[in-house]
């Protein structure tokens, strides 16, 4: 009983020590002099104080001693905490893929990530080689196009001469020009570029030939493999084949085709979609210049538009399949399905005899089926090459093909709406 009394009055004089400290601080906030402070504390007798759990103990300094711990609050332990062991960068990766002890879950997370990033990979080579080519493609047509203005020649007089029957024929004379670009590549027939009205060249690119529509389009002029293939003209076409006497071998066809990628960076034919997606672009560039091994010829547009490639409906259109025609009235049918079908129309008159030049590329606006049509005809001997260019309008009733009116259901053509034909038939 004695030992648990002594025990108990240890405990007061802690809890009067603490308390009195408590008091002088109280003072010296109140401004007080700690003397002043109340702090007469009683020892009351073993009945009265109740017992009390043990005081934890604190390390004995002069910062304990002012600022006593609570009981019950943890005591920082000093010292420094210990560091992690970073991981190197061989551990890190690793940590990327699947490892023992990985659960469910994050299995398939990593591997979700993995995939993705294989995805970023792959499509970012792809885009890069697609773009890398391009320009590569670039470069060697600028080389070929530089070679062109080296060594071309001012548009010749025509020459006359009298064949054994004694009939006029008309003599082709090889261009420098050709011949350097013929040394290149032997299936040259052509150079074609699409000028503004200032005289820019919004490109200027050589044109071949070759037994067949496949060979150039992935095969660069030089011969390598190229996405963008090379302009080349229909299989089918005779387009200025000359004798050795120099004398043309065979007549030109009626409809010379032209074909040509559209690539993202506006090579190629790229350019060619501004007709239909710019309405200016007409009035700044109604004009094309084809040039062939021995003569130049410049065209004037008539009509641009959009076809579906792969159409067996009422509106086929299979406008690249038509090379000559076998009379003025087949030959009036086609140019005035194309004036039905024109995004914009414009004044130039074109007449039977008049050679047309088509050029044909790929367009999204029907997915894989859609193409872009520019349809030019020979300007004549004397003309003004922009006479009937000048005024072009919208079309306000395009004959698109059916595929089209297929995705827009609220448009459609009018085959009654007033037309004014090409002919004889105006």
């Amino acid at each position: 009983m004695n030992e648990e009394n002594n025990y108990n009055r240890t405990e007061a004089e802690a809890l009067a020590r603490a308390e009195k400290i408590r008091a002088i601080r109280k003072a010296v906030q109140e401004g007080r002099k700690p003397e002043d402070a109340d702090i007469s504390v009683r020892v009351r007798s073993h009945e009265a104080i109740p017992p009390l759990r043990p005081v934890r103990r604190v390390q004995n300094n002069a910062e304990d001693l002012r600022q006593p711990v609570p009981y019950g609050k943890p005591v920082k332990k000093s010292g420094k905490k210990k560091r992690k062991k970073k991981k190197t960068f061989g551990q890190k990766v690793r940590g990327l893929f699947p490892e023992k002890g990985d659960g469910a879950l994050e299995v398939i997370r990593k591997i979700v990530f993995l995939i993705s990033i294989i995805a970023i990979i792959v499509c970012g080579y792809l885009v890069a080689d697609y773009y890398i080519d391009l320009w590569r493609n670039d470069m060697r047509n600028n080389k070929i196009e530089d070679i062109h203005k080296t060594y071309n020649e001012p548009k010749r007089e025509a020459k006359i001469e009298i064949d054994e029957n004694g009939v006029p024929q008309k003599y082709y004379e090889l261009r420098l020009s050709a011949q350097k670009l013929i040394d290149i590549n032997p299936d040259y027939v052509g150079f074609i570029k699409l000028p503004t009205i200032n005289g820019d060249d919004v490109f200027a690119l050589p044109v071949v030939q070759a037994k067949d529509n496949s060979k150039y389009l992935h095969t660069s002029f030089t011969g390598s493999e190229s996405r963008a293939g090379t302009l080349f003209m229909d299989y089918r076409n005779h387009f200025d084949e000359v004798d050795a006497k120099h004398h043309l071998a065979v007549k030109n066809s009626d409809n010379i085709v032209i074909y040509g990628h559209n690539m993202a960076d506006d090579s190629m034919f790229g350019a060619l979609e501004e007709y239909y997606n710019n309405v200016n672009y007409y009035a700044n560039h109604p004009t094309i210049y084809l040039e062939s091994r021995y003569e130049v010829y410049t065209y004037k547009i008539f009509a641009f538009f959009i076809i579906d490639a792969y159409d067996k409906t009422e509106t086929k259109y299979d406008c690249w399949n038509k090379i000559n025609f076998s009379d003025e009235k087949n030959f009036y049918k086609f140019v005035n399905e194309a004036k039905r079908r024109t995004i914009r129309t414009n004044d130039v008159d074109v007449k039977y005899g008049d050679q047309l030049l088509t050029l044909s590329t790929c367009n999204s606006l029907l997915g894989d089926n859609g193409r872009l049509i520019v349809m030019a005809r020979q300007v004549r001997d004397g003309e003004d090459m922009y006479s009937g260019t000048e005024n072009s309008k919208a079309n306000p009733n395009i004959k698109f093909p059916t595929m089209y009116y297929n995705i827009r259901k609220n448009e459609h053509y009018d085959p009654d709406a007033d037309f004014e034909p090409y002919g004889p038939e105006k």
